[in-house]
C-alpha cells in the first residue's frame, strides 16, 4: 500500500510564482529559472520511478514517498522508502541527462553533457548516509532496525550509464527506473528472516509520517526585489499580464482570452511570495482591481479563511486552496 503519497513540492510552487513575477530586466531571473528547471527535472524523475513502482504488488509492503525527517539540527530526506516485514529499501531517484560516469573510489558521479563535465555527489554514498540516519531514527523510537538496503534509480531513459572500474556495488545499486519491478524481488531472496510484524511496519510508517517536515523555503531569505515583482492577473492562454475584470470574467487585452477564475492563480502567487495573509487593499493592489466590492466578492468566492472584521480583516488560504 501507499502510506504517503508524493505531493507537488511547495518549493517548486514558490519558484514558479517567483519566476512568473520576477522583473524581466533583472539579471537574477535566470538564476531562479535555472533552479526551477533543476527542481522540476528532479520531481519528474521521482514521478517516473513512482510510475514503475505502481506496477508491482504492494500487498506485502508500505511505500512512503518524499520524506524529510529532522535529525539533530538538520534534516535527512528520502525520495522513496519501501517497508517490508523482512527489510527496508531506500531508493534515490536521479533524472540526470547525458553520460553518467560512476567513480566510487572518489565518491563522485561525473556527468558529461554537451562536452561539459560536471561533478555531482555520489548518490550511492547519499543513500548509505540516509540508511544510517534512518537506522538512528528507528533506534530513537525504540524500534530494532531490520536490514536497510539502498538503490539509485536513473529515471532519464536517454542517459548513458558508465561504470569504468566495473565496481560491483555500482552494478548492484544503480538501475534504470523502468527495471524497478525486477530490481526489488532479489532482496526478498537475500533477506528471508521475518523480522517485523505487520503492526511493526505500520508503526514505522506512522512514526515517519508524523515526523515528516516538508521543505517550505522562505522567500524573505532569497533577497527578492519585492517592490518590483510584476503585479496583475496573468492570462492562462498567452501568459501576458494585465487582464481586466469585466462582467464576471477576466479578459486578456493582448489575445482576448476570457476566463472567470484567473484571479485564483494571482492570489496563489501572492501567498507563495509574500506570505499566507492578504487584506482586501493588498488584493486590489496586487491584482489591479479598482472596485472594492468586486474584490470582496472574489475573495468570498474562494477557499479562504477570514480573520478580523471591517478594515482589519485579512484572508489566508484554506485547507484545499493549493490543490
Amino acid at each position: 500500500m501507499i502510506g504517503k503519497k508524493r505531493e507537488y513540492p511547495k518549493e517548486i510552487m514558490i519558484l514558479e510564482a517567483i519566476v512568473r513575477r520576477f522583473p524581466l530586466d533583472d539579471f537574477r531571473k535566470a538564476e531562479f529559472e535555472k533552479k526551477l528547471y533543476r527542481k522540476r527535472a528532479g520531481y519528474k524523475g521521482e514521478k517516473t520511478l513512482d510510475y514503475y513502482l505502481e506496477q508491482i504488488d504492494h500487498s506485502e509492503m508500505v511505500i512512503l514517498y518524499d520524506l524529510r525527517i529532522p535529525i539533530n539540527r538538520t534534516h535527512f530526506q528520502i525520495d522513496t522508502l519501501i517497508i517490508t516485514t523482512y527489510f527496508l529499501l531506500i531508493i534515490d531517484s536521479k533524472n540526470y541527462a547525458g553520460t553518467l560516469i560512476f567513480l566510487p573510489e572518489f565518491n563522485q558521479l561525473i556527468r558529461v553533457q554537451n562536452e561539459i563535465e560536471e561533478v555531482f555527489p555520489d548518490p550511492i554514498l547519499q543513500t548509505k548516509i540516509q540508511a544510517s540516519q534512518l537506522k538512528a531514527f528507528l533506534i530513537k523510537h525504540h524500534i530494532t532496525p531490520p536490514p536497510i538496503e539502498n538503490l539509485v534509480a536513473i529515471s532519464n531513459s536517454q542517459a548513458i550509464i558508465k561504470n569504468p572500474t566495473n565496481d560491483k556495488e555500482v552494478s548492484y545499486r544503480v538501475f534504470r527506473s523502468a527495471n524497478a519491478a525486477f530490481k526489488i524481488p532479489p532482496f526478498y531472496q537475500k533477506h528471508t528472516q521475518f523480522l517485523l510484524s505487520k503492526n511493526d511496519v505500520k508503526k514505522i510508517a506512522r512514526n515517519l509520517i508524523k515526523a515528516h517536515e516538508p521543505l517550505v523555503p522562505d522567500p524573505e531569505s532569497m533577497n527578492l526585489p519585492f517592490d518590483k515583482m510584476v503585479k496583475g492577473v496573468q492570462c492562462p492562454a498567452c501568459e501576458a499580464f494585465g487582464m481586466d475584470y469585466r462582467q464576471g470574467k477576466w479578459t486578456c487585452n493582448k489575445c482576448g482570452h476570457k476566463t472567470a477564475v484567473a484571479h485564483t492563480q494571482a492570489l496563489r502567487d501572492f501567498f507563495l511570495i509574500y506570505g499566507a495573509s492578504i487584506t482586501s487593499k493588498q488584493f486590489r493592489d496586487f491584482l489591479k482591481i479598482k472596485s472594492s466590492s468586486t474584490a470582496k466578492r472574489l475573495l468570498s468566492s474562494m477557499d479562504l479563511v477570514s480573520l478580523g472584521s471591517n478594515k482589519g480583516r485579512s484572508y489566508s488560504p484554506g485547507k484545499n486552496f493549493f490543490d
